[in-house]
């Protein structure tokens, strides 16, 4: 008899949700509640078993006061919600609003044989990526402490370049150093991240390096200078299995 099928772990990935306090504000003429509320409710039609939601930054588009909004916004779900910081994002009101119940702030998730690895990109005043020492002082910790967890590890900006060159100048300035980290554990299988309105696909050595598209307007690939594209908003789901392999594909809305 062929052994049974293992299930796997379900994940949903959304990014870039630039949500505001009044409903129907747009970016870049995209109305971000309506993106929003698309990609949500195709969560629900096609991925109704998924074990939890990341939201890898951008939750909010520069104003502290939607995270409220944001709260109940996913809450409908009815999964637990783990969100991390991006540059549009304030970590400190995010932290305060988001700090309980199923929508909230993360840094570490654990379960029988993945780990998640949430990590602040964001740095005051500025767009640009930057991982401070703590955030990779918490990562080395983690990953030397668990090696037999295969692990996914979460951020916002690009550590390596997207051939997006205005997106390309806000990565992750000591992107050398996450990988300096990352190089030492074989027990790393993907690296996640947003802010690049797009979709990334691509690897180092045998990790995975995945972009994710925003929930709202999209960003045209390659182009030399902002340009909305075309495409719809759409998410990415993972299927993770316990001997590491990993399944993933992006949904668009349409």
């Amino acid at each position: 008899m062929p052994p049974l099928p293992v299930a796997p772990l379900r994940v949903v990935q959304i990014t870039d949700l630039h949500l505001k306090t009044a409903p129907g504000a747009c970016l870049w003429g995209v109305d971000v509640d309506a993106g929003l509320d698309a990609v949500l409710g195709r969560i629900e039609e096609r991925h109704p078993d998924t074990d939890f939601i990341l939201v890898t930054g951008d939750l909010v588009g520069d104003e502290p006061a939607a995270y409220a909004r944001l709260r109940q916004r996913l809450g409908v779900l009815g999964k637990p919600v783990y969100c991390l910081p991006g540059n549009h994002d304030f970590p400190a009101a995010m932290s305060r609003t988001l700090r309980d119940g199923p929508v909230r702030c993360e840094r570490h998730v654990v379960t029988d044989h993945w780990q998640f690895v949430l990590l602040d990109s964001s740095f005051p005043d500025t767009p640009v990526g930057h991982l401070a020492y703590g955030e990779l002082a918490l990562l080395d910790t983690l990953l030397a402490s668990s090696p037999d967890w295969h692990t996914m590890i979460c951020l916002h900006h690009n550590p390596v370049p997207s051939q997006t060159s205005w997106l390309d100048t806000m990565m992750v300035g000591n992107h050398a150093a996450l990988f300096g980290v990352l190089d030492r554990y074989p027990q790393v299988r993907a690296v996640v991240w947003g802010h690049l309105h797009a979709e990334f696909s691509g690897w180092r050595n045998r990790v995975q390096l995945l972009g994710t598209p925003a929930t709202c307007v999209q960003f045209k690939p390659r182009a030399p200078e902002p340009l909305a594209d075309d495409v719809p908003p759409g998410y990415r789901w993972f299927e993770l299995y316990p001997d590491g392999a990993l399944r993933t594909g992006v949904e668009r809305v349409g």
